[in-house]
């Protein structure tokens, strides 16, 4: 009787084991896939590359190459202003998004002070 008892038990959490690992799997294909957050990096600009659209941002002793395009907004706090008001030695903050190969864009370049 207890051999019985047993393997209905094992077969029961078994049943529950599957359905749980099958409910799983299907959550995961439906879930959309997430954004990536937004990334953000202060710092002072130390060199502006317009070829290569890129600005060097120097955050105490770690510099960051940021990647800009005709999409990304220049501003001083809410206010739109031209790229050619930003200048080296500026604090500025980009905010944007890294993407799959370790790249910084940026989406917006706020110049502070």
């Amino acid at each position: 009787m207890k051999k019985i008892l047993i393997l209905v038990l094992l077969g029961v959490f078994a049943a529950i084991g599957f359905a749980t690992q099958t409910a799983t799997a299907q959550e995961t294909k439906e879930k959309p896939a997430v954004a990536a957050k937004e990334a953000r990096w202060h710092g002072t600009l130390i060199r502006i590359s317009k070829d290569a659209s890129t600005l060097d941002v120097r955050k105490g002793t770690i510099e960051r190459k940021i990647h800009y395009d005709s999409s990304t907004k220049w501003t001083r706090g809410t206010t739109a202003i031209e790229m050619s008001e930003v200048k080296e030695g500026s604090d500025v903050i980009c905010l944007g998004k890294f993407d799959e190969k370790g790249e910084f864009h940026a989406s917006r370049i706020d110049l502070r002070r």
